[in-house]
């Protein structure tokens, strides 16, 4: 029985290297597959280990946001074409791909190629995440770098017959660290405020100066999961702060009154304006009595 189960084992893997023969001999499949493996194992451990220590994948107090891959993977798409230059070759990516399970894996697809005595293209696949996940301080958006791990240069055109396959791995090699810092970030359309604004008061009876409450805003975890990337974000209010001075109290006039809908006291002088008004009142009040008289009287 062990030496069958070696031999599937042994059978396993070989039909796994058989798969890559599309790619150069270097193993950049296989590569490929190992890095995003690693990626969504180290999300997937450490997400498990919270739970193991009866912890919360995500603080209490943190607000969780979550982002369908689906739109991460149209805002990286609007900033496609990517262009850049390495050594000798010219890298074009044009296609996208996203997918949040374990890790936010990034696949970014194109073509390099090289100009000169004999022309040489190869399809390119940049393998890598997203990365760095922050808030912009001057926008209050959230926004990510995508972090390249691997670069998979396919087999075409013949290019393998005319470069040997550790050529190849140094060609990805200088590809992936020129496009190391210049993959455009991606700002993700979700608004934080950073602060609350209090607007001064300065009209009426009462005065209140305008005033500010800063409220630091960061991200605290973050986890990829189901087609999803889950963002918590721990909101920290600061010290309200005075930001305008308000103009000296005053009492109302009684226009100011009427237009407020505000009334003045019952003991108070309401002017000859609302003279009038109580007068009609008054009569309204001295009828009903009238009425009231002879059914009483009747009554007794």
């Amino acid at each position: 029985m062990r030496s069958i189960r070696s031999g599937v084992v042994v059978a396993s893997v070989l039909a796994a290297a058989g798969g890559c023969g599309r790619a150069y001999e270097g193993g950049g499949e296989l590569r490929a597959r190992k890095v995003v493996l690693e990626r969504e194992v180290a999300g997937l451990r450490e997400s498990v280990g919270r739970l193991q220590r009866g912890e919360p994948v995500f603080p209490m107090a943190d607000i969780a946001v979550a982002i369908d891959e689906g739109l991460l993977r149209d805002l990286i798409r609007a900033e496609l074409p990517f262009e850049t230059d390495a050594d000798k070759f010219h890298l074009v990516l044009r296609e996208a791909e996203v997918r949040f399970q374990g890790a936010p894996t990034v696949r970014l697809r194109g073509a390099m190629k090289r100009s000169g005595l004999v022309d040489l293209e190869a399809a390119v696949e940049v393998i890598g995440a997203l990365a760095d996940i922050s808030i912009d301080g001057a926008k209050g958006t959230l926004t990510a770098k995508i972090a390249v791990d691997h670069i998979d240069i396919e087999k075409a055109a013949g290019i393998e017959n005319l470069i040997a396959g550790s050529t190849m791995d140094e060609i990805a090699r200088a590809l992936r660290l020129a496009i190391a810092n210049k993959l455009p970030a991606i700002a993700i359309p979700v608004k934080l405020e950073q602060a609350i604004e209090l607007p001064v008061v300065d009209e009426g009876p009462v005065r209140v100066a305008g005033a500010r409450l800063p409220i630091d805003v960061a991200v605290d975890r973050v986890f990829a999961g189901q087609g999803r990337l889950w963002v918590a974000i721990r909101f920290k209010p600061g010290e309200f702060t005075k930001t305008t001075d308000p103009p000296e109290a005053r009492d109302l006039t009684e226009k100011e009154l009427e237009e407020t809908g505000a009334s003045l006291g019952p003991d108070e002088d309401v002017g000859d304006d609302h003279g009038p008004d109580r007068k009609e009142g008054d009569k309204k009040q001295k009828k009903k009595d009238d009425k009231k008289e002879p059914g009483k009287e009747a009554g007794r």
